[in-house]
């Protein structure tokens, strides 16, 4: 008998028994709604067609959300933002110097402390998870739900706290005034872990989502963003601060971050994580060294979808597919998808092979 999607999910993180490897990713690709369900995407019907084609194909998502209106916005601290389709950028920020970011950073602090439920802080600021609606989180959550029908959603993904800081500063600015003031650095990172830890303990509900999505990208291609002794000083302790968080209400984690990682994978594994997203291979993360460094790790990802998904060809996207199986599957440990998301670059033929291809070359019997 079929398991359901959150049976599969759960089992192949724990290393349980499962019919089939699990399906996970994002969509942002309109030509693979239209594929999938067979209808023209409109703004007012993209968000049903989207979550028609994730409940018919995936067995987990996230950040469910329709495309958005192309407009520039700035928020009451004067940070401005570019949106676009499923994208947001930072465009403009309200200080130039370090003395400016300082500033910021010390009334940021103080911000902090005040917590109402639902708040969440970003890289694009202060924001509720639960909107402005009528209806409870909770009721909220099950709305959409529904509309996936069995697929798993993970909620709102939970910030650690340090791309938050370094985006809002900007990268240069960040780097510039930790090294004038390491200590004021240190007491806002301490403080966006310590408002997400509020949060967690609001909002986290084993019955609504067995798994949550941690984050905070800390990579490129083939290197950290940062050193790994700043990253052990400043952000593994409060890594798992966050983990531990969700591990106190039966909740698995999976932690997301771009880029090549395996300079810091044992301080990732010490900190509590269940599993790794999204494995990018151009990067130089490998299923098949992950697996033999860490056979209890989960992986999440693994297809290329920088030059695989929208370059290559049917037959290199099934081998890629086997690959990461036999490379990664350990009775269980791995779930299949993008390298981050299906955007709009991504072939659909090439989407659907992916798909294909786990559930036969995935399948047990």
């Amino acid at each position: 008998m079929p398991m359901t999607a959150r049976e599969r999910v759960v089992n192949t993180i724990e290393f349980k028994p499962v019919d089939r490897i699990p399906i996970f990713d994002m969509i942002h690709n309109i030509a693979l709604l239209e594929r999938c369900t067979g209808e023209k995407v409109t703004r007012e019907n993209a968000f049903d067609l989207l979550c028609r084609t994730i409940s018919m194909n995936l067995d987990a998502t996230r950040g469910v959300t329709p495309p958005a209106e192309e407009k520039i916005f700035a928020d009451k601290d004067g940070f401005v933002y570019k949106q676009e389709w499923w994208t947001t950028w930072l465009i403009e920020r309200p200080f130039k110097d370090s003395a400016g970011l300082k500033e910021y950073i010390r009334r940021n602090i103080d911000e902090l402390q005040d917590y109402h439920p639902g708040d969440i802080w970003t890289f694009a600021g202060k924001a509720n998870v639960w909107g402005q609606a009528d209806a409870s989180p909770r009721e909220q959550f099950l709305a959409l739900q529904e509309k996936l029908g069995d697929t798993v959603l993970f909620p709102a993904e939970s910030p650690v706290g340090l791309d938050t800081a370094w985006i809002r500063a900007g990268l240069d600015l960040f780097i510039y005034t930790y090294a004038e003031d390491p200590e004021l650095i240190s007491r806002w990172l301490q403080a966006l872990a310590d408002f997400e830890v509020r949060r967690i303990h609001d909002v986290a509900d084993v019955e609504l989502s067995p798994v949550a999505l941690v984050y905070s990208d800390l990579a490129f291609k083939g290197s950290l963003i940062f050193s790994p002794a700043f990253l052990r000083k400043e952000f593994f302790p409060r890594l798992k601060q966050v983990v531990d968080a969700w591990h106190s209400h039966g909740i698995k984690v999976i932690y997301h971050s771009d880029g090549y990682l395996m300079e810091v994978m044992d301080d990732f594994v010490a900190s509590g994580i269940d599993g790794i997203n999204p494995v990018e291979p151009v990067a130089g993360m490998d299923i098949g060294e992950l697996r033999r460094r860490y056979p209890r790790l989960t992986m999440m990802g693994g297809i290329d979808v920088s030059q695989l998904l929208p370059y290559g060809t049917g037959e290199e996207v099934e081998a890629a597919v086997k690959r990461a199986i036999d490379e990664g599957w350990r009775g269980g440990g791995l779930i299949v998808g993008s390298s981050t998301e299906i955007h709009p670059d991504c072939k659909v033929e090439n989407v659907l092979k992916m798909w294909e291809t786990v559930r036969t070359y995935g399948s047990f019997r």
